[in-house]
């Protein structure tokens, strides 16, 4: 099941799950992390997450939602929170909140 997203130039494009690293939601809108670029999607992060859960996406924060199947690593910071390197080598942070779900979804 693709998702339907725009580039920057406005051009729709059909991503694979798979293809999707993370999405976060920045003043009502959700983007979409590639290995690569960054789209514009009109689903909200609790449509993907809804979705997408069997393919691997969970909710990390407020405004984020990630693929296991995008994570390279995971570090425990101060805190309790999370820092999670993307394949692209990019970093995000899960909150205190969400860990518990990520390592359970982890089989950690």
């Amino acid at each position: 099941q693709s998702i339907c997203a725009w580039t920057e130039d406005r051009q729709m494009v059909l991503l694979s799950p798979r293809e999707v690293l993370y999405a976060e939601s920045v003043e009502e809108r959700t983007w979409l992390y590639c290995e690569r670029d960054v789209q514009r999607t009109a689903l909200t992060l609790s449509e993907l997450e809804a979705r997408y859960e069997p393919l691997g996406f969970c909710r990390v924060s407020r405004s984020m939602v990630v693929n296991l199947h995008g994570i390279r690593k995971l570090k425990s910071c101060a805190g309790s929170r999370i820092e999670a390197t993307m394949r692209s080598g990019e970093k995000v942070m899960i909150s205190r909140h969400d860990g518990p779900l990520l390592r359970e979804r982890l089989g950690m």
